[in-house]
């Protein structure tokens, strides 16, 4: 028995000692050669240069394990860089890809992604999970002018992916820069929750500059109006967003039970859409619209049972020309069809601090301009310590309520300055307000019902969140340039 266990524990230590297989790899051909010899552990490393045209499906034969990935990585990362109708496939369990960068005219066909989480090999079920895209770059990888081309920069399928530490910038054409897309199978229903959840996990990138005078130019768009009930559980936090154009949402939630906290978001022209889906929670982000296009937009919430607490939003412009506020309450629409709107019943909205914004800076019942059909308003909407100082405009109320049919709870908020006194808001003097850091530390009443109820939703998550962490804005929590994106490349 004894030398049975010695021969295991020796059979062990030489498996952990086994050192990994490097393959170094200069074209396309060289690739599908390791491809089919590589076993969990092995990397394959991609030499220096500039490739044009080149398909890389990176779809092992052997899927790596959480223990050891397989690996694809440049030699030097950000100097393997992919143009012309370059493409990359991720599919199979636990593999890693690192340090490449697309750049460049790009010629892909319409619907043709940058990267999709998925094979292209018919034999493979072609689903990437538990695979990591990291370090990795696309930039100016698309039309040299505006076109209505469709594609996406990343197509994320599959489940528990990880998308860390990338950078994504000067997207022209049309289609959102990341997609979240659930699967469907075979005779599915739309608007059922059958798609498998997909725990996918973003973080730590930076969303640059895009521009696209149409619908679907959004940063992140996570599910479809199709798949809208699906429970998503994905995680979307410690991001930067910066200078998104035209566009009208920066991020778009189109499914259930995501998070969305800790993203930094400066001098964006759109919002952060809660646009379809339930049960989500957008906390802890900040907001600078300061840009002088007048068109930058907070948070806008649709859908019933959302969630929204201790934001801090400043120099939001949307409501000075484009009736875009700090943060929108919608009304839904009767007998809505997917992709329509229904009304934020039960949202809460709670200890969000918003500063120097065009007001009103709560607007309650917000119609779409554009539906003309009849509406729905909202029902048991909580509105509870939120802080608004310094707004600005015409229409300079903290909050203001856009159909009467909408019920709500109001109370224990306060405003520095607005035209009349709001029920459920109580005027403050700005310099009673400590300003510390160049950031107002708000201190409201604590609401240990709400606070509850804000655990109660959270627990589905394993997250329980203390009084200050749902009360107290963290400056901590704002991101700059240097935190995100890949390390090869910073936008200071």
């Amino acid at each position: 028995m004894k030398n049975s266990i010695f021969f295991l524990l020796l059979s062990i230590v030489f498996t952990l000692q086994v050192k990994a297989t490097e393959y170094l790899v200069e074209a396309k051909t060289d690739f599908d050669i390791a491809l089919k010899k590589v076993i969990p552990g092995d990397i394959i490393i991609w030499k220096e240069g500039n490739y044009s045209d080149v398909k890389i499906d990176f779809t092992p034969l052997i899927n790596g394990t959480s223990e050891q990935p397989i690996f694809l990585k440049a030699h030097s990362a950000g100097k393997v860089i992919f143009s012309g109708n370059s493409q990359l496939f991720i599919g199979g369990n636990y593999l890693v890809v690192e340090g490449l960068l697309f750049e460049g005219n790009c010629t892909l066909e319409t619907n043709q992604n940058v990267i999709d989480f998925k094979s292209k090999v018919k034999k493979t079920n072609g689903e990437a999970n538990h695979c990591r895209l990291t370090n990795c770059a696309i930039i100016n990888y698309s039309s040299t002018e505006e076109s209505d081309k469709k594609n996406y920069y990343v197509n994320l399928i599959g489940t528990y992916n990880e998308i860390d530490n990338c950078t994504f910038e000067g997207k022209l054409n049309a289609g959102p820069t990341l997609v979240i897309e659930y699967k469907k199978e075979k005779e599915y229903v739309p608007g059922s929750d059958v798609a498998p959840s997909s725990f996918h996990h973003i973080h730590h990138n930076y969303f640059g500059y895009r521009t696209f005078s149409s619908n679907g130019g959004e940063q992140i768009r996570v599910g479809t109006s199709t798949t809208s009930f699906s429970h998503g559980f994905n995680l979307v936090e410690y991001n930067y967003f910066e200078d998104e154009r035209i566009e009208a949402e920066i991020i778009s939630n189109k499914s259930w039970n995501n998070i969305y906290r800790f993203n930094s978001f400066y001098g964006n022209d759109g919002a952060m859409v809660i646009r379809h889906g339930q049960k989500c929670f957008v906390y802890g982000n900040y907001f600078n619209g300061k840009s002088g296009r007048n068109r930058s937009g907070g948070i806008r919430i649709i859908n019933p049972n959302n969630t929204v607490f201790n934001n801090y939003l400043e120099n939001i412009e949307g409501g000075k020309e484009k009736s875009k506020f700090p943060i929108s309450i919608m009304d839904g629409l009767v007998d809505s069809p997917l992709n329509g709107y229904y009304p934020a019943d039960n949202a809460i909205v709670a200890y969000n601090t918003v500063v120097n914004s065009y007001g009103p800076a709560i607007k309650l019942g917000v119609i779409n301009k554009d539906v003309k059909t009849p509406t729905i308003a909202p029902k048991n909407v909580i509105v509870v310590g939120n802080t608004i100082i310094n707004s600005i405009g015409n229409n300079y109320s903290p909050f203001e309520l856009s159909d009467s049919n909408a019920t709500f709870t109001i109370k224990d908020n306060y405003f520095t300055n607005g035209k009349t006194t709001v029920a459920g808001f109580s005027l403050i003097e700005s310099r009673l307000i400590p300003f510390i850091n160049n950031f107002y530390e708000v201190k409201t009443n604590i609401d240990p019902l709400v606070l509850a109820e804000i655990n109660q939703r959270l627990s589905i998550h394993n997250i329980k969140l203390n009084n200050s962490e749902i009360s107290i804005f963290n400056p901590n929590w704002i991101l700059n340039k240097k935190q995100v994106g890949v390390s090869w490349f910073k936008n200071i």
